[in-house]
């Protein structure tokens, strides 16, 4: 194995079976690309590996790293690792061995980036027993029986039935009464990538459809959000968030994100900066910093409650919806966040950054271990001398046509942004990745998240 120079630790970075086959075949995914990239300024020793490939009885791991000299990722044997990010979980076959796997890590007191799944039943009913939190929750139960979902559709017009777990819109319903009692049923078929959607005249015939749609996993049943909508299509928002070296919490980016039409969900969506959708509709100075001030709150106590209960974490998407009176209402926690949103509306850049941001977390809170290492000195100085370029500031005029572009037109949101003509600038500013406005006992990269300059 190639030998890296002032190596912060081992990081191994668990990832999916899928994943790891692209690996194996030099293809990788385009997120562990960019995060071996990120390392170069970190450096940590960091290899990626499947649960399959961990070997418990003589604790040693079989991973593939990339070697900058030849440009190739290579296979080696690798000790556990000092710092664990999961980007990947274990099959229902490989999930004892995954839970002797994370015991034996945490005997050896291995750093976890992000220590714990976050179920949306879990995480939703713990927040039910937070009184500053309740007024962002939406009325959810844990379903029993048909019984649940009958009362649930006397109380609201329509609903959502979600998976305890799942991500990427998978095990997501929603069940709308129509006008002359029938009710709509639809949800995202993530395999075949369509919308399926059917009708039935009176509830109790739907029942046969979600069991065999959930298969007696179990699942919950949501008031669904009076969200906002354009042309059909509804909007949610996704948040990254990470914390940083000071152990401030940074907010990377606010995502808009924009349903295809008559979707139940978002996945798929094309993606803005939450800035631009509050040009769109109209806020005014005044009540754009208003809302982003209540936003930032609501941020900030998501994710320092999830930690109460769950530990710290280095790095939390937060999806969460705004009502059509602009009203915030909470949808769930995500612990292993894809940032294909935060690419969309922000760009390569940012991405980046919040790749080499984790990274600096994880060397930290290594160092804070006792283990003992060479500190790379130069790290802040390189990326700010890679990516610190001048960008230009994006007038409402243009972003509100912007997302009227997005509206209707299917080629990606990227794709679209870096093709967008614009005709008027108000100024020129460098984007700087360090410029926090304290908050608390948190940070806010102030306006970044707010309008991207492109």
């Amino acid at each position: 194995m190639t030998e890296q120079k002032k190596l912060t630790g081992n990081l191994g970075v668990l990832v999916s079976n899928r994943a790891w086959k692209g690996i194996t075949n030099n293809n990788p995914h385009y997120r562990l690309e960019k995060l071996s990239e990120a390392n170069e300024y970190v450096n940590f020793n960091m290899f990626f590996f499947s649960i399959n490939t961990v070997d418990i009885q003589k604790q040693l791991i079989t991973g593939y790293y990339f070697d900058f000299t030849n440009n190739l990722w290579e296979k080696d044997t690798f000790p556990y690792p000092d710092v664990l990010y999961r980007r990947g979980g274990a099959s229902k076959k490989y999930r004892n061995k995954y839970l002797t796997f994370i015991e034996q890590c945490n005997e050896k007191k291995t750093v976890c980036l992000n220590p714990s799944s976050l179920g949306n039943w879990d995480i939703y009913n713990y927040f039910g027993t937070l009184k500053p939190l309740k007024s962002f929750l939406l009325d959810t139960i844990l379903y029993e029986g048909p019984e649940d979902l009958f009362d649930m559709m006397k109380k609201h017009q329509t609903i959502y039935l979600k998976g305890v777990t799942g991500r990427k819109g998978q095990n997501v319903v929603r069940v709308e009464h129509l006008p002359g009692d029938k009710y709509l049923c639809k949800h995202f078929d993530y395999i075949q990538d369509e919308i399926h959607s059917k009708s039935y005249e009176k509830l109790d015939e739907m029942i046969p459809f979600i069991d065999k749609f959930y298969k007696g996993k179990k699942f919950m049943i949501q008031e669904a959000i009076d969200l906002l909508e354009v042309n059909n299509r509804r909007i949610d928002l996704r948040a990254e968030l990470q914390r940083n070296k000071k152990k401030g919490i940074e907010i990377s980016g606010i995502s808009a994100r924009v349903s295809q039409e008559n979707s139940p969900i978002t996945i798929h969506s094309h993606a803005f900066p939450v800035g631009e959708l509050f040009d769109w509709i109209n806020l005014s100075p005044k009540e754009k910093l208003r809302m982003q001030q209540r936003i930032e709150t609501f941020l900030y106590k998501i994710y320092t409650e999830t930690e109460f209960k769950y530990g710290e974490f280095g790095e939390i998407g937060i999806d969460f919806g705004l009502t059509k009176d602009l009203e915030i209402k909470f949808i769930e926690c995500n612990s292993q966040s894809a940032k294909v949103s935060l690419l969309k509306a922000y760009g390569e850049n940012t991405v980046k950054q919040t790749m080499v941001n984790i990274l600096l977390y994880a060397k930290d809170k290594l160092e804070e271990t006792g283990w003992e290492g060479e500190s790379n000195q130069s790290v802040e100085a390189v990326v700010s001398e890679e990516s610190n370029k001048p960008e230009e500031a994006i007038v409402s005029e243009e972003s509100n046509q912007h997302v009227k572009e997005a509206l209707h037109n299917s080629q990606s949101e990227w794709e679209l942004r870096k093709n967008v003509k614009r005709n008027k600038l108000i100024q020129k500013k460098k984007i700087k990745y360090k410029r926090p406005r304290k908050l608390g006992n948190s940070v806010s990269t102030h306006g970044f998240w707010f309008v991207k300059a492109t």
